[in-house]
Parts: structure tokens; C-alpha cells; sequence
């Protein structure tokens, strides 16, 4: 049936609704009769735009139970069992002039038949119609036009039987049924995924061994699975893989460059499909993603195929070349000037503050957790705020120097991670020491005692995404908005504490841009790199290259409390 029959309007404003039967066979596991779904729109063309993919999904779907589900697929299992019968036949017909015999005999059926089909005679295929709707309990009624195109197609489906048979035995091996109503069938039925072989199965066994072999962290390939959730739901979840081309693959890019992030939360958008939401985003004319997002997006799905290719599955890359090209975002996380700095340094939620949710009200309230310390640790260290979120009281330790650092851990057993993969020390910067920070840790301590929490922030969990910093991130942006530091979009957050640490690096301890790397942790690859078993930067250099640092021009008056010296 066409689109226009599923579409219906209701209620006072006219929105148009689009209401499918689901198939009798699969209306006991789904618990119901028919599929609704408000289109959101009184506009008939705009509701027809927007129920074509969710149509094509809901079929593709119903597809993947093995059930014949459409009229054509209906009439291509009968086409076949006919098929199947008049072979049959022929083969126990006996002898050469016998099978030749029959062979005639079916020839004439079939002239018969394309009579009575070309006069409209429907009667047989009728009788043919009611026999398969009872026998397989599909919701078809009599004097629907759902029936009537399921009468039509069995006639299809008898004629084209009957006519690859007669081809077929004049020297047309290969030949296939000529009805447009079968050869739909036959396409679409080709299109679907054979078992363990839909595209998130594929992405499910990729990310298990990229995980397996230590190339990608659980919390990445999560995120990576939710990009290719999306990917498939695009194309169809039981698409065949050799069917997914590059103007598929164009058609997301495209329509994922119409939407607004985290466009599924949005309330316009609501439990529509992705193709829909990006129709409508453009009426609506919200605001875009950009072109570097939608060339993540691209990067995510483009190693699953790649992959593939590597393990011998006979297709191409259908992302290859469809990223956009020269996409430099602009500083996504610039640095913290001077001015910046002593402005943080001097607002309330280091001075005193009003009360929790107010920590940008001057008040009497001092904070004792993460919301003091987590930007302090990120000032002063420059690692990544969820690496430093994550820390255990015992991964601040004394090396027997007596530089004090933190062990910026990697391990499974603790569910610790880091960008790298691998554990590497964060220098405990004296100034830091002199603020008070390892009285804080000695606090800790004491209270891990007590509750077996080994958390240094105890109140921190890691979300749905496993990134244990995702709440002080957006803390932190908020809080800086408050303060008059950010403003909108403009990058600053509580990264930016990591690239001013590499600009002071580089302008106050002098030290070059690969030196910088291996104090911030990003451990460089070359060739001496991978000799011997101590990695790159060890305490003691690590630590003369960090106290290098001198914070010319920032102010920490007020927030000083003990010695620079400390012990535990």
C-alpha cells in the first residue's frame, strides 16, 4: 500500500498521524494491532516527507522476523512454492517425451492464465488471497485496498511462476520473475543482512577486538556504538552490508549537518527520526552542527569499514572521501590570561561563598571538595580534568626526592583510565602545596579510613557516558559564566587550565614544545621513545620542568594557608 493510505488526520488542529497495521504474526510480541506515530505537523506534504523513513523503518524492522510482511513479499513466497510445484511435476512426469509433455502442458496453463489475469478474471487468486491470509494470520480484510494489491500480486506471482518456468526450459537458466511487484520484492529481500551480520553485529565484533587489542578504551567504543546506532537506524539496521554505498553515507552526512546538538533532547524534535528531525530543523531553522562534529561522525563509522576490508569481506569504503575537507575549528579551549586567572583566584568560590548552587555569590562559605581542588589540580598540573577526577588518596605520593606528584593511573582493576592508556606521574606543583593541598589530601585520608571510599573526591560518580568529569566540566563553564570569564560558546572551560599551562611552560620554564609534551603527558613517539621499560619523563626531571613554572603576574594572595614544604 502507499504512504496515503497510512496517513490519517486527527484532532483539533489537524495533525496528521501515521497509522500502520502491524503484521498478525507479530502482534503477539509487540502487543498490539496497529503502529501509531504523530507527525507533528498539519501540513500533508511536510507529514508525508517525514513518514517516509519512519515507514521505511518500521518495515525494515518488521523485515528482520523472517515474515513476509508487504504484498510483494507475500506473492514472492507463493511465486516460489508454485514455482517449486510445476518443477516437481515435470520431474516425476517420467521420461524425456514425458517431461517434454509437460513441459507443453504448463506452457498452455500459463496462456490461460495471462488471459484470465488480462480480463481481470480474479476469482482463483482471490480463493488463492483468503487461503494465505488464514493460513498465516495476517490482518488483511476483504475490500480493503490492501487486499486488492495482495490479489493482484498472487496473479503476478502465478504468471511470472509459470513464465520463468517455460524461459527456464528453453534455454533461460537464470531466469528471473519480470513483474514489477516481484522484482521489488526480490531487491528488497537482497538488501537484508544475513544473521550475525547486521552493521552494529559488525561494529559489536570490531569493538570487541579493539578492545582486546588496547586500541581504544570501553568508555570510547561506547560512544562510538551510539554514533553507529544512529548510522543504522539511517540506513536500515538489517541492511545488507555490500548495499550501503557512498550516496548513503552522503544522505547522513547531509542530514546530520541540518540538526542542532543533542538534537534527540530537544522538545521540537521529540521521538522523531533523524531524517525527519533534520527536515524539520531546517523548517525551524535551528542551529547547526558543526562541519567538525559531522566529520567525527564520518571518523567514527569509516575504521568500522575499514576494518572490514582487513578481514576480507569483499566490499569498499563508503565514507572514503565524503569527510569535509580543510575543517579547522577554531581554539576550542584557549588559555587563561593572566588577568583571567587572578580574577578566578579571587572570586568566591576561593574567598567564600554564598551557599551550595550560589558559589559565585560572595558569602561566609568555604568548600572543602572537588569544586575548590579539581581547577586548583588543573591549574597547577595540567592534566585532564576527568584523569584527575578519578584519583585515589594513594595516588598521591612522595618520591623518595621528595617531589610530591600523582599517579595519573590507567588500570582496569580500578576502573581508572587515561587518554594514553598508560599510568604516567603529575607533578604536585609547590605553590599548590603551599595553598594547602595535601592537608586536603591528609583529610582524605582519614576519611577513606572510615568509609572505604579510596576517592580523593568522594562525591564524583562518572555518568551513563563513564566520564567520571563530566560534572565538574559543567560546573565549571557555568561557574565561569557567572564570574563574567565565559561568555557563550567561546571555549573556555576547565580545560583551558591545561593549555595555560603549556603556554607558561613554554614562556616561564623555557622548555620546547616536546619537552611540554611529555610533562603534560603526551608521551611521544619516536624511535629512542620505545626503548627500555621507564617511560618518558620521570619524577625528578618531571618535577624541575613543572617548578619552572613561576605564575609570573597571579595573585595568590588570601588563598595561601600552610608551608611550601609537607609530609605524610
Amino acid at each position: 500500500m502507499s504512504l496515503s493510505n497510512y496517513l490519517v488526520q486527527r484532532g483539533k488542529r489537524g495533525i496528521w498521524q501515521l497509522r500502520v497495521p502491524v503484521p498478525r504474526p507479530l502482534q503477539t510480541s509487540y502487543g498490539k494491532r496497529e503502529r501509531v506515530k504523530s507527525m507533528g505537523t498539519s501540513d500533508r506534504a511536510l507529514a508525508s516527507r517525514l513518514a517516509q523513513p519512519v515507514l521505511a523503518a518500521w518495515r525494515a524492522e518488521w523485515a528482520s522476523s523472517g515474515q513476509p510482511q508487504t504484498a510483494g513479499e507475500i506473492a514472492l513466497q507463493q511465486h516460489r512454492a508454485i514455482l517449486d510445484q510445476i518443477e516437481s511435476h515435470r520431474r516425476n512426469s517420467g521420461d524425456d517425451d514425458a517431461q517434454d509433455a509437460a513441459i507443453r502442458g504448463w506452457q498452455g496453463e500459463m496462456r490461460k492464465v495471462v488471459r484470465k489475469r488480462f480480463d481481470g478474471d480474479m476469482e482463483s487468486w482471490s480463493k488463492m488471497a483468503n487461503r494465505i491470509i488464514a493460513n498465516q494470520g495476517f490482518d488483511i480484510r476483504a475490500g480493503t485496498p490492501e487486499y486488492d494489491e495482495l490479489v493482484e500480486a498472487l496473479a503476478d506471482a502465478t504468471v511470472d511462476a509459470l513464465s520463468v518456468f517455460t524461459r527456464r526450459h528453453e534455454g533461460e537458466p537464470a531466469a528471473e520473475p519480470q513483474s514489477k511487484t516481484l522484482r521489488l520484492a526480490l531487491q528488497r529481500k537482497e538488501t537484508i543482512a544475513p544473521p550475525g551480520e547486521t552493521l552494529l553485529e559488525l561494529f559489536d565484533r570490531y569493538a570487541e577486538q579493539r578492545a582486546a587489542e588496547g586500541a581504544k578504551r570501553p568508555d570510547v567504543l561506547k560512544q562510538d556504538r551510539k554514533v553507529m546506532e544512529q548510522f543504522a537506524d539511517f540506513v536500515g539496521k538489517t541492511r545488507r552490508l555490500e548495499t550501503i554505498a557512498p550516496e548513503d553515507v552522503r544522505a547522513f552526512r547531509d542530514a546530520l549537518r541540518k540538526l542542532p546538538t543533542r538534537w534527540r533532547e530537544r522538545k521540537e524534535l521529540a521521538g522523531l527520526g533523524m531524517r525527519e528531525a533534520a527536515a524539520k530543523a531546517e523548517t525551524l531553522s535551528l542551529p547547526r552542527v558543526t562541519l567538525t562534529t559531522v566529520n567525527k561522525y564520518l571518523s567514527t563509522i569509516s575504521p568500522l569499514f575499514t576494518w572490514l576490508i582487513k578481514e576480507q569481506y569483499n566490499i569498499t569504503n563508503p565514507v572514503a572521501n565524503l569527510l569535509h575537507q580543510r575543517v579547522k575549528g577554531k581554539n576550542p579551549r584557549p588559555p587563561f590570561t593572566t588577568e583571567q586567572l587572578n580574577k578566578i583566584l579571587a572570586s568566591p568560590l576561593f574567598r567564600g561563598f554564598e551557599a551550595d548552587g550560589k558559589e559565585h555569590k560572595p558569602g561566609g562559605v568555604k568548600s572543602d571538595d572537588w569544586r575548590r581542588w579539581l581547577p586548583l589540580l588543573a591549574m597547577f598540573t595540567g592534566a585532564r580534568v576527568g584523569e584527575l577526577a578519578q584519583l585515589h588518596v594513594g595516588d598521591i605520593e612522595q618520591h623518595e626526592t621528595g617531589v610530591w606528584f600523582a599517579t595519573i593511573r590507567h588500570d582496569d582493576a580500578t576502573g581508572q583510565t587515561t587518554k594514553s592508556g598508560h599510568s604516567r606521574p603529575a607533578i604536585i606543583h609547590s605553590r599548590l602545596i603551599a595553598i594547602g593541598f595535601l592537608d586536603f589530601v591528609d583529610r582524605q585520608r582519614s576519611r577513606s579510613a572510615t568509609d572505604g571510599n579510596p576517592q580523593l573526591f568522594p562525591e564524583l560518580e562518572a555518568n551513563k557516558r563513564d566520564q567520571i568529569g563530566a560534572k565538574p566540566s559543567e560546573f565549571w563553564r557555568d561557574y565561569l559564566t557567572a564570574i563574567g570569564i565565559k561568555s557563550g560558546r567561546d571555549g573556555f572551560g576547565v580545560h583551558s587550565f591545561r593549555h595555560t599551562m603549556a603556554d607558561r611552560l613554554r614562556e616561564e620554564a623555557g622548555l620546547l614544545d616536546d619537552q611540554i609534551e611529555v610533562a603534560l603527558g603526551h608521551n611521544q613517539k619516536t624511535v629512542t621513545g620505545g626503548y627500555g621499560r621507564i617511560r618518558q619523563g620521570t619524577v625528578p626531571l618531571l618535577g624541575s620542568m613543572m617548578e619552572g613554572v613561576t605564575f609570573k603576574g597571579v595573585d595568590f594572595t588570601g588563598i595561601i594557608t600552610g608551608a611550601v614544604s609537607k609530609s605524610c
